[in-house]
């Protein structure tokens, strides 16, 4: 699943995937409490800043799948200037193809899955299966509070075509054997924080490319985009964020 985010906000600007707060990711880096030794496992698309996080904050080792060598190459350089460059690495293996050894104590999935269309019970399940028992899921996603105008729906795109309704991926989760243990959502005033940055790292990027004669046409985007959320997005976007605990006996519901 794509992330929800304005389409201009630079990459290297944002350290969690959008549009998690650094306040909101200290809760989630907290909530683990892995035990000093301990592994976590981040499948998440997006930055790497809330893996640095958690095994900073809990002396634990990490490691993180990510989609290039490219991306791999910038997360290492970005552990290595925090002084975690001995406790994580970063690999291109896909999340079908891994199988880590011994389980993990908790698995990140902020920012979406690497997964086919309709699959997330399938994937939570591999999730499941490479964490010890009592182990954490962490799962956060963009969802649709109501279903958008057609204006909207437009402006979003391919972005917001497989959003779903709420609740929707915690029954799949619950569904491949967690326990549901805490469920949080993100409050408007962290998106509209998130969203002002975005607005402004666009226009900051249009003033550096006013030489190029694509200035004006990102300014358009830019402030489309911005516009578009405060009429539409602001009641029609969420983003929630699901921990999951492997129990004893997996969790089956008909």
């Amino acid at each position: 699943m794509q992330p929800v985010h304005a389409p201009l906000e630079a990459a290297d600007e944002r350290r969690y995937p959008a549009p998690v707060s650094a306040r909101r990711a200290l809760a989630v880096a907290e909530l683990l409490d892995v035990p000093p030794g301990g592994s976590v496992l981040d499948l998440g698309e997006g930055p790497p800043g809330l893996l640095l996080d958690v095994v900073a904050l809990n002396a634990c080792h990490g490691v993180g799948l990510v989609g290039s060598e490219a991306a791999a190459a910038a997360a290492r350089a970005a552990a290595e200037h925090e002084g975690l460059g001995d406790r994580i690495e970063f690999r291109t293996t896909p999340a079908t193809e891994f199988a880590p050894s011994p389980r993990v104590d908790a698995v990140l999935g902020l920012g979406g899955l690497d997964r086919p269309r309709g699959t997330l019970e399938e994937s939570a399940r591999r999730c499941l299966g490479w964490l010890r028992t009592g182990g954490l899921f962490v799962y956060g996603e963009p969802f649709l509070r109501r279903t958008p105008v057609p204006e909207y729906r437009e402006l979003l795109g391919a972005a917001g075509e497989n959003l779903p309704m709420p609740g929707v991926s915690a029954r799949a989760v619950v569904a491949a054997g967690f326990e549901l243990t805490l469920t949080a959502v993100l409050s408007e005033s962290e998106w509209d924080a998130h969203e002002s940055a975005a607005y402004r790292s666009s226009l900051r990027q249009a003033a550096l490319d006013a030489d190029t004669g694509a200035a004006a046409a990102l300014r358009a985007r830019a402030e489309r985009w911005y516009q578009g959320y405060w009429r539409h997005g602001r009641d029609t976007l969420g983003y929630a964020l699901h921990a999951f605990r492997k129990p004893r006996q997996p969790l089956h519901f008909v």
